[in-house]
């Protein structure tokens, strides 16, 4: 039995202040003029002009720039030739030795309170216009509770800003609920409370999807990033509902897909395939029924041709699984091995707790990594951005954070961090870009931030500024030597045109000066 929500407002709700490895977010350029949001404080921090790869200046921002929050600061140029320069900022933590956690505080002392938080993801992409954002799945919520301040959408996705701080959609509510998610409906003859938004999940390239384990609604969406309200169904295909089943058949009547216990997406553009951990029966417990496909997505919104026996990776199909709840799927970085995290308080072969599978060279999936002896409690799994950790829980209120090395093809985890946490179990967890994790629990019903000490003087992350952002250095915005009045700015392109404004491609830049001198410089735009 679900017990009794602990009601909380959302009056001030944030992160506390400096409790998380910063990083810079909202970054752009205006001229010489560059604009940054911090999610934390930080101790300094730095913009690097770069030609190409090459770091032409580091310029540290001044005094009161460090801090949580957006900021303006003017770049030094007096010293750089007039040009177009690609910058990053590289933000430098405060000193820190403690794995911290940290609760968004909804100003009475309670966390942020969900009731079956299922799914979390970061964007992670420093081009996406979303970078930083959070968001979280509520799979079965109380839609009379009064937590979101009365104003939740029940079961759908939730947002985050990279501070902590909860999004309102333009309707002025908190979540995003299209489908008209039912609270607790009972499906078909299976007497199993229906699992609405399960798993979200954010490409390399900013697309977003949702798992459903429903047995009603489509198993995979796609959510628009510019509007979270806009969902669209991956699968191009009749469900059948009866009895509870929810699968999806393709129209000669081949199965096509699942309702979704986990999926995970690895690449992007042409390259973009996810994996469904499928289950027929919703919630309920059952051993036996569950399939584990990959699909080629590429840059289609949709998929209406049914597997190949080829794309069914063994040993999760029919294998393993009898938790629908507890349970999540991770690729690997090669986009050829994947994770199988699930919570059994005593796993065995049959049902175990952590297992992994890698692609062989003739193409088949095979086993190559069990651990039945750990209790992951909650079954959530997750890599940091640039998959040098990988996140997974040990016990209760035990979370663990490994290195993965391979030996004869076969990972080996080495243990970095063991976290003792208030956190009971971990359904869902992710990295932020400053390897800052969210974690969620259907338990204790609420999401936490846990910061990790990367460094004992303060996490250094780089952010590099979106495609397009450049800082623009004019001549005319480069101090003479002899202050000198510049009376003119004339711009030549390799035709001999004439423009008072640059061309774009390679410009003869000709100044001439009130005392009747000029200079002659070359740039390219």
């Amino acid at each position: 039995m679900k017990k009794a929500l602990l009601f909380a407002g959302f009056c001030a709700i944030a992160i506390a202040v400096s409790a998380q490895n910063p990083f810079a977010y909202g970054i752009s350029a205006d001229g010489v003029n560059v604009s940054y949001t911090l999610n934390a404080d930080a101790s300094k921090v730095f913009i690097n002009l770069m030609n190409g790869d090459v770091l032409v200046k580091a310029f540290e921002a001044p005094e009161g720039s460090q801090t949580k929050g957006s900021h303006e600061v003017a770049v030094d140029i007096d010293d750089l030739q007039p040009g177009n320069y690609s910058f990053q900022i590289t933000v430098q933590g405060l000193p820190n030795q403690e794995i911290k956690e940290i609760f968004t505080d909804t100003g009475s002392g309670q966390p942020h309170q969900f009731w079956s938080p299922y799914g979390l993801a970061v964007d992670n992409n420093p081009n996406s216009p979303h970078f930083g954002r959070v968001l979280v799945t509520e799979t079965q919520a109380n839609m009379g509770a009064t937590y979101f301040a009365g104003k939740n959408v029940g079961a759908g996705i939730y947002e985050y800003d990279p501070q902590g701080n909860p999004v309102e959609s333009a309707e002025g509510l908190y979540g995003y609920n299209p489908l008209k998610f039912t609270n607790f409906k009972y499906v078909g003859g299976a007497a199993s409370t229906a699992f609405h938004a399960k798993k979200v999940r954010i490409t390399k390239d900013g697309r977003i999807f949702v798992g459903v384990l429903n047995t009603i609604d489509n198993p995979i969406y796609e959510v628009n990033p510019d509007d979270l309200n806009a969902w669209s169904p991956v699968f191009d295909g009749t469900i059948n509902t009866e009895g509870g089943e929810g699968y999806v058949y393709t129209a000669d009547q081949e199965f096509l897909a699942a309702p979704s216990a986990a999926f995970d997406v690895w690449g992007e553009g042409d390259d973009l395939k996810f994996a469904n951990l499928g289950c027929q029966y919703g919630q309920n417990y059952a051993f036996g029924s569950y399939t584990c496909y990959e699909y080629n997505l590429g840059k289609n919104k949709t998929i209406s041709a049914a597997p190949a026996s080829e794309d069914r990776v063994t040993p999760y199909t029919y294998q393993y699984s009898i938790s629908s709840q507890s349970v999540s799927i991770a690729y690997d970085a090669d986009g050829k091995g994947i994770w199988y995290v699930q919570y059994r308080s005593t796993p065995t072969e049959a049902q175990p707790s952590i297992k992994h599978a890698t692609i062989n060279e003739d193409g088949d999936w095979e086993e190559d990594y069990s651990d039945i002896t750990t209790i992951a409690r909650g079954g959530g799994v997750a890599w940091n951005k640039d998959y040098t950790m990988l996140a997974m829980p040990k016990n209760s209120n035990v979370l663990g954070v490994y290195t993965v090395a391979k030996e004869n093809g076969a990972p080996v985890l080495t243990e970095k961090y063991s976290i003792n946490t208030a956190i009971r179990g971990f359904n869902d967890i992710a990295f932020d870009y400053a390897n800052n994790i969210y974690v969620c629990d259907n338990g204790k019903e609420y999401m936490q931030l846990i910061q990790l000490p990367d460094s004992p003087n303060g996490t250094v992350v780089t952010t590099p500024a979106p495609m397009g952002q450049e800082i623009i250095i004019t001549p005319t915005a480069v101090n003479d030597i002899n202050a000198k009045t510049v009376s003119s700015v004339q711009y030549v392109n390799i035709n001999g045109q004439v423009s008072n404004e640059p061309f774009t491609g390679i410009n003869v830049v000709v100044t001439n000066y009130s005392d009747g001198s000029k200079t002659v410089a070359k740039i390219v735009k």
